[in-house]
């Protein structure tokens, strides 16, 4: 837990480090800099659990914050002592965020959050004298997450790439094992500009060829 805690914050740190110099360098005009009003994500990653994919909408009302709902999954599958444990959970959540203006691209963005997991713990072992053993759990828990997100555009207009790193608070197994460790990348989609961002995935063509 130590070590996944000290390598969020690390991670975090050198973000805001690499922040600093950027700022005061030159930076694109105030349009280009601004975040999308709506955004949507498609990740994959350790949201959970184990690993699985997640989604999310965010809606910038503002500037330099943000606002999210999300949805992720996870699953799991392992024998022990010759057994078969099958582990997977579903939470859905709400998320506050900031955003930095843009820097050499990078957008980076602190982030806390806040779900309810649903997690479900199954394990089933055939015993010596042919009678099959069953055990499990169906839990409802409240869980927060802390961390930063860093982004950046594929295309111009178009897909961004993301990581987002964090940390799990709560009970259950996706706080307590490996650290509570957050981690997802995937495609942020901004969808202020439907027809730039079809432009630039290769659907449609440009009157203009600088465009």
């Amino acid at each position: 837990m130590k070590n996944s805690a000290f390598a969020s914050a690390v991670f975090s740190g050198c973000l805001l480090f690499l922040a600093c110099p950027l700022a005061a360098q030159e930076l694109s005009s105030p349009a280009d800099t601004r975040v999308a009003f709506v955004r949507v994500a498609l990740l994959a990653g350790r949201t959970g659990t184990a690993l699985g994919p997640s989604g999310s909408i965010e809606i910038n009302p503002f500037r330099y914050v943000g606002f999210c709902a999300f949805a992720a999954q996870s699953d799991a599958t392992s024998d022990p002592g010759g057994g078969r444990a099958h582990d997977w959970d579903f939470s859905t959540g709400a998320c506050v965020t900031g955003h930095t203006p843009l820097m050499k691209g990078f957008m980076i963005s602190p982030f806390l959050q806040f779900e309810y997991l649903n997690n479900h713990e199954r394990f089933i072992m055939a015993e010596a004298n042919g009678a099959i053993y069953r055990d499990g759990a169906d839990n409802m828990r409240r869980q927060w997450t802390f961390g930063s997100q860093v982004d950046r555009a594929i295309v111009r207009n178009g897909p961004r790439w993301a990581l987002r790193i964090g940390r799990n608070i709560g009970k259950g197994p996706s706080s307590s094992e490996a650290g509570g460790l957050y981690f997802v990348g995937g495609l942020i989609l901004p969808l202020d500009h439907p027809k730039l961002l079809a432009r630039s995935l290769g659907f449609g063509r440009s009157s203009d060829s600088r465009n």
